[in-house]
């Protein structure tokens, strides 16, 4: 047999050198079927011999499964996300699978394309972190279709799947208490979302979950306790936050503590006060619904609510995995919790009168 280029051998060249047939081989390699021990074995040193790289796409036609998990994610320069796909490809790596990832920076259109070309490409199932809470036609097709899905961080009305996240209704509140005990009566909530603060206060549904939920327990907390507090939106970049919280610091009524949504809030946040010659939290207190690394190392450090992103991302990808694997758990939530860390960037305001 004329010889061939290492890498470059065919399965029928395999198949050739094995001594079998083209569909034994396919069986051999594919791990399906009944092949014997003894030919397997031959066929296995044929392929090593060849230098033959099976064909993917040949395998899962053939045997029903592709061994990839597609993951879609609405933003991987969160350092939370970045984190739980950390988690996600670390699972399914210990569970012999590979995944590919798709970002669609919070675009619906790029969700629905991502998840069609995933589909496409017949990966053996999907990890959604959606942009949209109503408008999930997509995910609901992926239902239909039997493809097992799991969603992450956030929850789509009305979509029958397992769902890996943590309560930010619960965490939100646990924060807005804390400020309230510590005497702050005028508090400001900075978050992402484009709607407006007037929508927000209305209770206007929102696309995304987690932001309603802790839309919902701040107001829900500081109307209980009768005090102040305000929503500040389309913080959508950290240039755009910095310069929220700079126009913020010039009110004469500014807030006495502001509560960012996540890190990358956070951050221009605390820049912008200390570049107006203020200070955490002598002058304004800062807390953020997100941790990170840079807030354990500022001075002073941040008072956050550390969610556990690698722990969900693990969690996500192995009951996705269970799910392909036909032996995931009875229940559909999966909640994991999070930490809420004190440090020093909250001050304790006196109870005047």
């Amino acid at each position: 047999m004329e010889s061939r280029r290492y890498g470059s051998a065919t399965l029928l060249d395999v198949a050739r050198m094995a001594g079998v047939s083209r569909s034994t081989a396919a069986r051999a390699l594919g791990g399906y079927g009944s092949v014997s021990h003894e030919l397997q074995s031959m066929v296995a040193a044929a392929a090593e011999a060849l230098g033959y790289r099976g064909n993917a796409l040949a395998r899962s036609v053939s045997s029903g499964r592709s061994h990839t998990i597609g993951v879609v994610i609405s933003d991987i320069e969160n350092p939370h996300f970045a984190k739980a796909v950390r988690g996600m490809t670390d699972a399914a790596k210990a569970a012999g699978f590979d995944v590919i990832l798709a970002n669609t920076d919070e675009n619906l259109d790029a969700e629905r394309a991502a998840v069609q070309v995933f589909l496409d490409k017949r990966v053996d199932g999907l990890i959604v972190a959606s942009t949209s809470r109503s408008d999930s036609a997509h995910l609901l097709d992926v239902v239909r279709m039997g493809r097992p899905l799991v969603l992450f961080d956030r929850r789509p009305d009305n979509v029958e799947a397992d769902w890996v996240g943590t309560d930010c209704y619960a965490d939100a509140t646990a924060v807005m208490e804390y400020l309230i005990g510590c005497g702050h009566t005028n508090i400001v909530f900075l978050s992402a979302t484009t709607k407006t603060p007037e929508e927000l206060e209305s209770g206007h549904p929102l696309p995304i979950s987690t932001i309603a939920d802790r839309v919902r327990a701040v107001r829900t907390a500081a109307r209980a306790a009768g005090i102040r507090y305000e929503f500040i939106s389309d913080a959508m970049s950290p240039e755009r936050a910095h310069e929220i919280v700079a126009s913020l610091l010039r009110r004469p009524d500014r807030p006495s503590a502001v509560i960012a949504s996540y890190s990358r809030l956070a951050l221009p946040a605390f820049q912008a006060i200390r570049e107006a010659g203020m200070e955490v939290p002598r002058d304004i207190s800062l807390v953020c619904l997100d941790d990170a690394e840079w807030m354990t190392v500022s001075s002073p450090e941040v008072t956050a609510v550390a969610l556990p992103a690698y722990e969900l991302g693990l969690k996500a990808a192995e009951v996705l995995v269970g799910r392909i694997e036909h032996s995931g758990p009875d229940q559909r939530d999966h909640l994991l919790p999070a930490t809420f860390t004190e440090r020093g960037s909250v001050a304790k305001i006196p109870a005047h009168g």
